[in-house]
């Protein structure tokens, strides 16, 4: 006849939380710093998507479409971090984008707002966007006059990090 009280002794059970308790302190704060990572990711995106869609309305509807940071949802600030706004020259509002929480975004340029023209160029919006984690620049969108976007380089990103003290 078998022995049917087989199972786990203290000690092993022991053994086993403390093992799995080492394992889970090392993998929970690379765990944190991907799901940061892919914010980020997520931000620079959004705006890329937001100014490549502003660019290609403004030429589209052969009319000068305005970007601009706010704070409020309703008026352009020199403030990025909470959202942004889409609008005509008019004052028509086409896109309000508000961020669930205050990311570092920031953006650097010859004026507060970016303008498209009807033939795509954005001659006042030559500057970057960029943002900042841990004092360091995690990723920058440079803008041309033209109205084109591109990633910065990892070059230009380590050249940058004075914009992050």
């Amino acid at each position: 006849m078998a022995n049917r009280n087989q199972g786990f002794t203290l000690i092993e059970l022991i053994s086993t939380l403390a093992i799995l308790a080492i394992v889970a302190s090392i993998a929970v704060p690379a765990l944190t710093e991907l799901i940061e990572r892919n914010r980020q990711q997520a931000l620079m995106h959004k705006i890329q998507n937001v100014l490549h869609n502003a660019r290609a309305q403004a030429v589209m509807q052969r009319r000068t479409i305005e970007v601009c940071g706010s704070r409020d949802g309703q008026d352009c600030s020199t403030s990025w971090a909470d959202g942004w706004l889409v609008r005509t020259a008019s004052g028509q509002l086409l896109q309000l984008t508000q961020l669930p929480t205050r990311d570092a975004l920031r953006w650097n340029g010859f004026g507060q707002s970016i303008r498209f023209h009807d033939n795509g160029t954005s001659p006042t919006g030559n500057g970057r966007f960029y943002q900042c984690h841990k004092g360091q620049l995690a990723w920058q969108l440079v803008l041309s006059r033209q109205g084109r976007l591109r990633p910065g380089t990892p070059t230009e990103n380590v050249s940058k990090a004075s914009l992050c003290d």
